[in-house]
């Protein structure tokens, strides 16, 4: 289910009532993380990402083990297949204090995040037969925390007529919730107004949202400086994207029951995140019919933090 466009202003229909809410929105690229609880799958604005695709995505392969990880936990936690939209911002942090970090590139340029890549859920919506039912922000934002995720920053909750009066000419909020020191001019992109409970579109129709823009960005090259991502010769993450993408696919919580029912009930986390992964490879290992040590190693690290992410949410 794609991502419907939002306007800049509302239609001619009335508008419900009730509490609205404000959200920052966020100047990057349009990435939904698709799961059943069991795969997750990527999507851009224009439709799924492949494994080649997903490797030329602004370098995302670096966070995909973990992003997956977290959106199958909160479908399972869902108890039903989940969208969860983000952006994926940063890539870079012009300040003397902050170090930037190898190999990332800006996925936007003019609004400044974080030196590392990002991602930030600014809506969720729960698949159904008849169409989707939008999450509301409260539930969105229990559920990607409870993986280990963030929402995108909360600007105000409230009717919507005040909500409409909040000026468009702020500082972003991303580096301060990320503890990062300000930079001078950082403004906001804008932010988006929208109802702040669920909405089922079999019965209330589409939801009404809309973005209020600084008038800047339309004109403002600032803005608009990022270069188009080429992966490195070897992949991102040092591997080929499509075993990347085989090895997270293995990343599943009976992997890890089956490791802690070998170590037993004294295993440390950090004992328990390197059997997972070793039995991981060992697997992979044997159905490619042999895993080069290079690619196990660039594997291990790149499965490693996915995979403390999963002991964690599975309660060890």
């Amino acid at each position: 289910m794609w991502y419907p466009k939002i306007p800049q202003r509302f239609g001619d229909g009335p508008l419900p009532g009730g509490i609205w809410v404000a959200e920052e929105k966020v100047h990057g690229a349009h990435l939904a993380l698709v799961s059943d609880g069991r795969t997750t799958r990527a999507a851009g604005r224009r439709g799924p990402l492949d494994e080649e695709r997903l490797e030329a995505f602004f370098g995302v392969t670096r966070l995909w083990p973990a992003l997956a990880t977290a959106a199958a936990a909160a479908a399972r936690a869902a108890g039903q297949d989940v969208i969860l939209y983000g952006e994926l911002a940063g890539g870079g942090y012009p300040h003397p204090r902050v170090p930037p970090v190898k190999d990332a590139c800006p996925v936007q340029t003019g609004v400044w995040y974080s030196p590392d890549l990002v991602w930030l859920a600014f809506d969720g919506a729960i698949a159904t037969s008849s169409g989707p039912r939008w999450m509301g922000r409260a539930e969105l934002a229990d559920l990607v925390a409870g993986v280990g995720l963030e929402c995108v920053p909360l600007l105000g909750r409230g009717h919507r007529h005040k909500l409409a009066e909040l000026t468009v000419d702020f500082p972003t909020l991303v580096p301060a919730a990320l503890s990062l020191p300000a930079l001078p001019g950082n403004r906001a992109e804008g932010y988006v107004l929208k109802p702040a409970g669920p909405w089922d579109t079999t019965e209330r129709g589409p939801r009404p949202v809309v973005k209020v823009k600084h008038p800047e960005f339309a004109e403002d090259a600032r803005y608009n400086g990022a270069r188009p991502f080429v992966p490195p010769p070897g992949g991102v993450t040092g591997v080929p994207a499509w075993l990347l993408a085989a090895a997270v696919e293995r990343l599943t919580p009976p992997r890890l029951d089956a490791a802690r029912s070998k170590l037993g009930p004294a295993a440390g986390t950090a004992e328990l995140v390197a059997e997972v992964v070793d039995d991981l490879l060992a697997d992979l290992d044997d159905d490619l019919g042999g895993l080069p040590d290079p690619d196990r190693r660039h594997l291990a690290a790149a499965l490693t933090p996915a995979a403390r992410t999963l002991a964690t949410l599975q309660g060890h």
